[in-house]
């Protein structure tokens, strides 16, 4: 649907309905933009704290970020046969 479609049924509301889907679009707007700059936030702190490691020497290179939000969202370990890591770690330790 398209925005004009959009503003095509609202005219078709009464005012007060108007009123309140403008409100709920105003919150929504809101909603997205603190995320928006909570994400531009959180990837200037991962940013900084590459350079740190960099500068202190526990990384010889800040790596690329090739992959999207979304194809990280996508995600799917593979299974593999035997126990755990976590389970080997722990039994191995004793």
């Amino acid at each position: 649907m398209s925005a004009t479609d959009v503003l095509t049924e609202i005219r078709k509301l009464s005012l007060e309905e108007a009123r309140e889907v403008a409100e709920q679009l105003a919150n929504y707007l809101r909603e997205r933009e603190g995320a928006a700059l909570a994400s531009d936030e959180t990837e200037a702190r991962e940013d900084e704290f590459e350079r740190q490691l960099l500068t202190k020497g526990v990384i010889s290179h800040i790596p690329t970020r090739d992959e999207t939000d979304e194809e990280f969202d996508k995600f799917e370990p593979i299974e593999v046969a035997g126990e755990p890591l976590s389970e080997t770690i722990v039994r191995e330790r004793r």
